[in-house]
This record gives structure tokens, C-alpha cells and sequence, in this order.
């Protein structure tokens, strides 16, 4: 008579041993995805091998029933970052598994909210954002926040059950919500979120402004503009859309804000946004600055405008970083934008006649929405710089393109395919 091997006295140690295997890989991966996101001299492109590990081992628990789900619910109960975000992806698989997420969720400690943040908006499960809903009126403010953020990122409901966060105590609940509806591209909610731009506080105009600008808003840039000349504790982010959204009028208004100490460093970078080829004397100027941070805005500027490919390498001091062999590995090379003055000043006298004619650039070129849809494809392009030209898209086509540089590899393929199609 035929006997399984589920009937062997060690089959419930080796199906144990089998789980704990795949959700340690998952651990590891799942740390590896958000380093390689974040790494410059990583190809963005080749994560996607990566995420297909993923999701093998996920389905491996997911078909593991009671054993992985055992082994997620520990995860899930722990404090380790790595541990606890596969916890949350592995559990939200499992029977039953969302709701054993939420309850954790509403009850955690709120620094380890963006491990749920990381775990949600990459698993894939049908009725996860549904479901998700519920914690909208959890008690505590930051829940509320994540939720928002997450379902704004996932892209899956309708933006009705997200609009009374709009009108939330807490700055930051109001402040996720506006973000997750200009997501979502909900232009219902743009009347709303314009009436707070001259009603909120100074700390809160960043926020209603952005969600405006990205929802279409005729109304944001002006208050920007306004804000940039008339407040005195003014949030870098204003020079950051103004930079974002603005045309060569803006020029002058950022020129004027450099030389504040608190906002040199994202007016600089705004201006490298902007365009204009008339700021690229004074980027070059900034590079002689004492401090390395604003020198490097201003090299960044200068490349993100120029295209020129005049870069040095350096060795920088990474503390936590190691070697392939697991040795300890103190400095890293890496490739950035030169940051000599003299070599930036000779390269513009022999490009200024040909430049100084154009009104906005982008990589030496006429700046275009191409521009930004080549730097979203580029498989060298930054996080941030592609988080940022995602934004300019919508800002500046008037349209929610629905892009996040943390969304799965094979998404992202897709949403630039589209745009380059239209």
C-alpha cells in the first residue's frame, strides 16, 4: 500500500525547515530590492530578476498553508526591520492572513509602520487595498497616514473613502491624504485641497500645493510665488515647486532665495529643475561654496540642465557597507557630476552661444515632457530623479501619470510604454 511522505515521523520538521528557508530568502530579497532601489550604480531595470525571486518564494509560502503561515505570524511579531517587513508580505498571503496584518498594524510601534509602508504596497492580493480601507479610521494618527499612503501607491480603489482625512486633526493624516488623492488623480477632491492653500499654516502650504500642482491647479504656482516672497520661514520644499512648476519668470525668485542659508541648497537644485540657462553662472559660482552639500546641488544642477558628462570619481566613507565577501568595506567609488569650478566655467564658454538662446533646459536640449519620460526610462537614472521627473510629468501635462520609481519593475515598464505612446 502506497504511503505519502507527509507521513514520515520528520515530514512536519522538514515542511517547517522548507518555510523558514523560503521566508529567510524572502527576508534577504526583499532587504536587497530597497538597497538596489536606492543605489546609483545599480541598473534599475535589473531588479526586476530580483523581484521574480520574490514573488517565487511568496507563492511557495502562500501554497505552504499552516507551516507558513506560522512562520510569518513570528515574523510578524518581531522587531527587526528586515524580519518584520517579509512577515507582513508573507502573512498577507496566508488564509485569513490580512486581518491578522491589520490588527498588528493598528497596534505597532510607529517606527516600524514603514515596514508595513515597504510589504503593502509591493505583495500582490486582490482584496488587500478593500480590505485596507477599514484602518482609515484606525485611532491612531500615523496608522491612518500609512494607510492612506499605501493605498494611494497601490492604485486599486476609488478615492471616496479617502477624502474626510482631508479634513483630519493631525497634520500628518491630512497631509498623507492629500498626497494619496493627487495619486490617485481624484480632480473632484482639487477645489477642496485649493481652498487650503491660502487658509493652512506656512508648515502645511508645501503639501496642499504639490497635491494642487499634480491634480492641475491653476491656482498653486501663484501661491508659491507669493509665499517665496513674502514668508519668512519658508519650507524648501516651495523653491522645490517652483522649480517643478515654474517657467523663466521664476529665474529671478530663486536667485533671490539662494543666498538664504536654509533654502541655498533646494533653490540651487530647483534651479537645475527650472532650466533656465541664464542660472548657470551662478551654479558654477556655487561651486566654490565651503560646504560639499552645496556644491554638490549646484554640480547636480548643472548636469541635470547641461547633459555635459563632465563627472569625477570619488571615494566616500559608507560605515555599513560591505564587500561581496561579507568583509568590512569602509569606502566605495563612485561616479558624480565634477564639482570643479574651473572645468564647468571652460566648458560654458565654449556652449554658451548655443545654449543661452533656449528657454528651459533639460540635458542640453529643449525641455520637453520626452525629457522626463527618457529619464524615467533610463536604467541609470537615480530614485529620486526619477521619483522627481514622475512629478514633472504630472505637474506639467496637466494628467496623473501614475508612476512611482518603488513600484515593481515589470509597472513601471508598462506606465512608460504607455506615455511614450501617446
Amino acid at each position: 500500500m502506497a504511503r505519502s511522505l507527509l507521513e514520515h515521523p520528520s515530514a512536519p520538521d522538514f515542511l517547517r525547515e522548507f518555510q523558514e528557508e523560503h521566508l529567510s530568502e524572502l527576508t534577504f530579497l526583499l532587504a536587497q530590492r530597497q538597497r538596489y532601489l536606492h543605489d546609483p550604480e545599480v541598473k534599475w531595470p535589473d531588479i526586476e530578476s530580483l523581484e521574480e525571486r520574490i514573488f517565487c518564494h511568496s507563492e511557495a509560502m502562500q501554497a505552504g498553508g499552516d507551516v507558513a503561515a506560522a512562520c510569518a505570524r513570528e515574523a510578524l511579531t518581531s522587531e527587526a526591520s528586515d524580519e518584520l517587513t517579509a512577515g507582513v508580505f508573507a502573512i498577507v498571503l496566508a488564509e485569513n492572513g490580512i486581518a491578522e496584518m491589520m490588527t498588528r498594524m493598528a497596534e505597532t510601534d510607529a517606527s516600524l509602520l514603514p515596514c508595513f509602508t515597504e510589504a503593502l504596497t509591493l505583495v500582490r492580493h486582490p482584496q488587500l487595498s478593500e480590505r485596507l480601507v477599514a484602518l482609515l479610521s484606525a485611532a491612531r494618527p500615523e496608522v491612518r497616514a500609512a494607510t492612506a499612503l499605501i493605498l494611494g501607491h497601490r492604485h486599486e480603489i476609488e478615492a471616496g473613502p479617502i477624502l474626510p482625512l482631508l479634513d483630519d486633526d493631525v497634520l500628518e493624516v491630512r497631509a498623507a491624504a492629500a498626497l494619496a488623492l493627487s495619486d490617485l488623480g481624484h480632480r473632484p477632491a482639487l477645489p477642496m485641497i485649493e481652498s487650503r492653500l491660502t487658509l493652512s499654516s506656512v508648515e502645511e502650504l508645501d503639501i496642499w500645493a504639490l497635491a494642487a500642482l499634480r491634480l492641475g491647479s491653476s491656482r498653486a504656482l501663484h501661491a508659491c510665488r507669493q509665499a517665496a516672497q513674502l514668508t519668512r520661514n519658508l519650507s524648501p520644499r516651495i523653491p522645490w515647486l517652483l522649480g517643478m512648476a515654474g517657467d523663466a519668470q521664476d529665474f529671478g525668485l530663486l536667485r533671490q532665495l539662494c543666498p538664504r542659508p536654509d533654502l541655498m541648497q533646494a533653490s540651487l537644485e530647483a534651479l537645475g529643475t527650472l532650466g533656465v540657462p541664464a542660472s548657470i553662472p551662478l551654479l558654477i559660482e556655487h561651486l566654490s561654496h565651503n560646504k560639499t552639500a552645496i556644491k554638490e546641488a549646484a554640480a547636480s544642477a548643472l548636469s541635470l540642465m547641461t547633459g555635459a558628462g563632465l563627472t569625477e570619481k570619488v571615494r566616500l566613507f559608507e560605515e555599513d557597507s560591505e564587500s561581496a565577501d561579507g568583509e568590512e568595506q569602509a569606502w566605495r567609488e563612485v561616479t558624480r557630476p565634477s564639482l570643479d569650478a574651473t572645468v564647468w566655467s571652460t566648458w560654458w564658454m565654449e556652449h554658451r552661444t548655443r545654449l543661452e538662446g533656449k528657454s528651459r533646459l533639460r540635458f542640453g536640449q529643449p525641455h520637453s515632457l520626452d525629457s522626463c519620460i527618457e529619464e524615467l526610462a533610463h536604467p541609470l537614472s537615480s530614485f529620486d530623479a526619477r521619483a522627481r521627473a514622475a512629478l514633472e510629468m504630472d505637474i506639467r501635462s496637466g494628467k496623473t501619470v501614475g508612476f512611482r520609481p518603488d513600484w515593481p519593475i515589470r509597472r513601471q515598464h508598462q506606465a512608460i510604454a504607455r506615455w511614450r505612446r501617446r
